[in-house]
């Protein structure tokens, strides 16, 4: 046999050892990138601080109220939320929800205003209005109504003004009896 050819049996021979190395090396390489895989999430929920446009939606949507929301507005750091009420205790329940969301979990909503509607068909009639100012709230009276079942006393707190229209106040007096 002539060297030329030992020369390329050796040299294929080399190529294919060193080939079967590297693939040998594969499951070594593979672990190291599952642990570099496993460190970062593909999906991390973020945290919303400050509402913008964008991130209205999303925040509003995880909040777990009783009552539908039709209408969110967000304008200048004044939130404004229309909700279809069912049952006043309810109303109560989401409105301090809705406090603590507002002043506790963000930090740049100023003002937050809430109309309650009742739905009759294709007509809407609104049964009160709810307005109040985070400058109002202290961190220790969110943090007391966080642990009161988030129920809103709203005849004994003047940080909400409420106004209630007549139909509002028939829907009331009607859940009273």
């Amino acid at each position: 046999m002539p060297i030329v050819q030992w020369r390329h049996w050796s040299v294929l021979l080399a190529v294919g050892i060193m080939v079967l190395l590297l693939l040998s090396q594969l499951p070594a390489m593979e672990h190291g990138l599952q642990q570099r895989r496993q460190a970062v999430a593909v999906f991390q929920p973020a945290k919303v601080k400050w509402l913008t446009d964008d991130n209205l939606v999303d925040a509003l949507s995880k909040l777990p109220l009783q009552d539908q929301l039709t209408k969110v507005g967000w304008d200048h750091a004044i939130l404004t939320i229309d909700l279809l009420g069912t049952v006043p205790d309810e109303v109560w329940e989401d409105m301090g929800q809705l406090i603590i969301f507002s002043y506790a979990e963000m930090h740049n909503v100023r003002q937050l205003l809430i109309r309650v509607f009742k739905d009759k068909g294709e007509q809407r009639t609104l049964l009160m209005a709810a307005e109040t100012r985070k400058n109002e709230w202290t961190d220790k009276e969110l943090t007391e109504l966080r642990l009161s079942d988030l129920m809103v006393d709203v005849n004994s707190n003047s940080k909400i003004r409420l106004s209630v229209s007549p139909s509002g106040r028939r829907w009331l007096a009607n859940f009273a009896n």
